[in-house]
């Protein structure tokens, strides 16, 4: 198993080495959304929050909040349009990683119902690629982070959302994370989740983080949990199923704060090299 995981890696490593030699990346931190089917790219780093030109949404606190949680292996493997269209309908929060904004991908949240953010790391082609946040309730403001992989010198991004909750003042912030890979050493990585942490540090209200953290080594799971109790969250622990895993160790996480958690399950799929967490979360009052 291990040595099987090591050849995928490696392979991975190599097919992104080839992809870094074509693909353009923008100069600035920047996310794309949909407003009346058009999709406009703008410019939305964390240093400076802005509202998104949009009218944004509220969810409610009186029932349950579904998420799932899926390294979607940028949309290139069969079948993952019927399973994102599943997930998506059944979802009022869905936290995409490795998310190429194709028309096919954009069409099955549309269809859904479902309002997007995505954060661009890279792209080919000029399709974008990175983490892609979408919900049944717009946000009302979000940030971009961005870091590039040490080796193969591709970023990865980081997509923060805020949300209003119906009959409260509180707002609900969602980090979703894709953690830098292929490294050894863990600078570059702390670093990457320090930023995040400094956005997420001034926030009162519930909090989700989660997302594919590549944490593969005992010493990145420990830099993740520190980094969770730094900010007050604690993992929803999957009740049934299996996460992906490399070198052995789970990739994908959920950690929430001001929720009750009424189930967490991973559901096996075909349609990517990971598999989605989904959960049920009911907000504390």
């Amino acid at each position: 198993m291990l040595a099987s995981s090591l050849r995928r890696s490696f392979a991975v490593a190599l097919a992104l080495v080839a992809i870094a030699g074509c693909a353009s990346i923008a100069r600035e931190d920047r996310a794309w959304f949909e407003t009346d089917g058009k999709l406009t790219v703008v410019p939305l780093g964390c240093m400076k929050r802005e509202a998104l030109a949009w009218t944004p949404g509220a969810l409610s606190p009186n029932r349950p909040l579904k998420v799932v949680v899926w390294n979607i292996h940028r949309n290139a493997d069969e079948g993952w349009e019927a399973d994102l269209s599943r997930f998506a309908s059944e979802s009022d929060l869905v936290l995409l990683q490795e998310a190429t904004l194709t028309g096919d991908l954009r069409t099955a949240l549309a269809r859904a119902g479902r309002h997007f953010i995505h954060a661009d790391a890279w792209a080919l082609d000029d399709v974008a690629s990175g983490v892609l946040t979408a919900s049944t309730a717009a946000p009302y403001e979000a940030c971009v982070q961005r870091v590039r992989e040490p080796l193969i010198t591709l970023p990865k991004s980081v997509m923060i959302a805020w949300y209003r909750i119906e009959g409260r003042t509180d707002t609900l912030a969602v980090a979703n994370v894709h953690a830098i890979n292929f490294t050894l050493e863990l600078g570059a990585y702390n670093d990457q989740l320090d930023a995040v942490a400094a956005v997420l540090a001034g926030h009162r209200g519930p909090l989700i983080l989660a997302g594919d953290f590549n944490t593969w080594s005992p010493v990145r799971v420990d830099a993740l949990l520190k980094l969770a109790e730094r900010i007050g969250v604690v993992e929803a622990r999957t009740l049934r199923g299996e996460r992906a895993r490399f070198l052995g160790m789970p990739v994908d996480y959920l950690f929430v704060r001001g929720f009750t958690v009424d189930d967490t399950w991973v559901e096996e799929v075909r349609s990517s090299d990971h598999a989605p967490i989904r959960a049920s979360l009911r907000f504390e009052r």
